[in-house]
């Protein structure tokens, strides 16, 4: 989940065939993220921050893949156009932080690949539903992990662990997730409700095309 909000579903890094011109892209986008966040602020002033899940959650039991059902795509990034996506968690418990793989396929269920890496951490360690994520990023790594931080808020989390909603403070982005890559109608209209109950305008979610059978494997 990438930039400015981040899957994952998140903070979009540096693309294996992105090119120079991605790079300048990325780049922009992230310089001018406070910017388009303060505008997206005021936008959104009389509607409260949406918050994370209050009841807690055990934190290995959502690592692992989560397939993108449906989200409120970064644009900049060709989100929109992503096609089996799928979000990886893995935890460090040497390093205590969350590392994110992201990827998905562009335009087409067999179009380019495009991955992109992020670090988390867990800010509300009581219910481990609220952190802080970095994104890998062109020409820079994780060099600003310090100081460039972004939320990233599990408000949803089904007590089996087979569905989660990811949202964003100000409801600019989502990420809809599985453990697998359909749901049953009644299932995902169940979802879109939900998403909806938070704040969300359900004519902005982006239903994420997904193959069948299709899996990912998480490049070391």
């Amino acid at each position: 989940v990438p930039f400015p909000a981040v899957p994952a579903a998140m903070a979009l890094s540096f693309l294996s065939r992105a090119g120079r011109a991605r790079c300048r892209g990325m780049t922009l986008l992230v310089l001018s993220t406070p910017f388009i966040m303060g505008l997206s602020s005021r936008a959104m002033a009389k509607v409260a921050n949406l918050q994370a899940m209050e009841k807690p959650m055990e934190l290995h039991r959502f690592m692992g893949s989560w397939y993108v059902l449906a989200h409120i795509p970064v644009k900049l990034v060709k989100e929109h156009l992503a096609h089996n996506a799928v979000e990886t968690y893995s935890w460090d418990e040497a390093k205590q932080r969350i590392d994110v793989h992201y990827r998905f396929n562009e335009n087409a269920n067999d179009g380019p690949l495009n991955d992109s890496y992020q670090r988390g951490w867990v800010q509300n360690k009581d219910t481990n539903a609220e952190w802080r994520v970095s994104p890998k990023l062109p020409l820079f790594g994780y060099a600003l992990s310090g100081v460039l931080r972004l939320p990233y808020i599990i408000v949803d989390r089904s007590e089996d662990y087979s569905t989660a909603i990811i949202g964003y403070p100000n409801r600019a982005y989502l990420w809809v997730l599985s453990r697998t890559p359909e749901v049953s109608s009644k299932e995902y209209q169940k979802l879109i409700e939900k998403c909806k109950g938070f704040g969300y305008d359900e004519s902005k979610i982006r239903r994420v095309p997904q193959m069948p059978g299709k899996t990912f494997e998480s490049p070391s």
